[in-house]
């Protein structure tokens, strides 16, 4: 976990995470009974700016002769993961994101936006789609 100065983790009770990364520059939230699976990322900061001269100023303020204090603004959302959630290998869930009670991310997935309570999403970016009968 990588968490900034100000920035909150929170994680509910029963909750099982493995070898995940959980980078964190405001708040970053796992209700009960979360399971999160090896690999898997939640972020809620892009961490950088998206525009490439904003890119450029970034880089020059973070070099060694630069200034932190320079840096242009970074876009910070927080994630929201309710409770009975399973996260798959590998998923990789980005800023602003609510992942709905008793929803399921698959192995791999890309998670850019909301996910309603009870879905099964899959792909990159992920979508709703039906679980394979097993």
């Amino acid at each position: 976990m990588a968490v900034d100065a100000d920035a909150v983790i929170e994680i509910g009770d029963y909750c099982y995470i493995a070898d995940a990364s959980l980078v964190c520059s405001a708040r970053i939230t796992l209700g009960a009974h979360v399971m999160v699976a090896g690999g898997v990322t939640i972020v809620d900061s892009d961490f950088h700016p998206i525009a490439p001269a904003a890119r450029l100023i970034d880089t020059i303020a973070l070099s060694p002769i630069g200034d932190r204090q320079r840096r242009p603004p970074i876009e910070i959302l927080p994630v929201i993961i309710e409770d009975d959630v399973w996260i798959g290998y590998n998923a990789t869930i980005l800023k602003g994101v609510r992942v709905g009670a008793g929803a399921a991310i698959a192995p791999g997935a890309l998670v850019n936006r909301d996910v309603p309570p009870g879905t099964y999403v899959a792909g990159n970016p992920a979508r709703p789609v039906q679980p394979e009968a097993t």
